[in-house]
This record gives structure tokens, sequence and C-alpha cells, in this order.
């Protein structure tokens, strides 16, 4: 029973890290999610930035972004 204690410890221990570190996210919030450019000329370049904050407490890391 000495010897398994300090084992179940060190589990409880590196669970409660575990468990700390996985509440941490990133919560991605924009200010809007489309942008109706109306009637659009042939040929003619749009631009239009979307504007965004983490409102999480986990750095926002953001890999691909792709056009719809």
């Amino acid at each position: 029973m000495k010897r398994l204690l300090p084992v179940l410890l060190a589990i409880l221990a590196l669970g409660l890290v575990a468990l700390q570190a996985a509440e941490k996210t990133a919560v991605i919030a924009f200010d809007g999610i489309t942008k109706d450019f109306g009637t659009v000329t042939e040929g003619e370049r749009l631009k239009y930035v979307f504007t965004f904050k983490n409102k999480g407490d986990a750095t926002l890391e953001i890999l691909k972004v792709e056009p719809s």
C-alpha cells in the first residue's frame, strides 16, 4: 500500500495538469461572416476585409483559408 499511494498521487497530478490544459481553447468571433457586393461587372476586382477576434484563452492559429 505504501508504494501504491505515490503512484496514485502522481497519476492524479498528471490528470489535473491534462485537464487544465484541455480547458484552454481558442474561440474565433467574426464581426460578420458574409459580404454582399450587389451587382458586379465581369472582371471587376473586389476586396473586403473580414475582422475577427480571439475570444478564447488559447492561441488562435489559422492554418488554412479558402474562398467559397
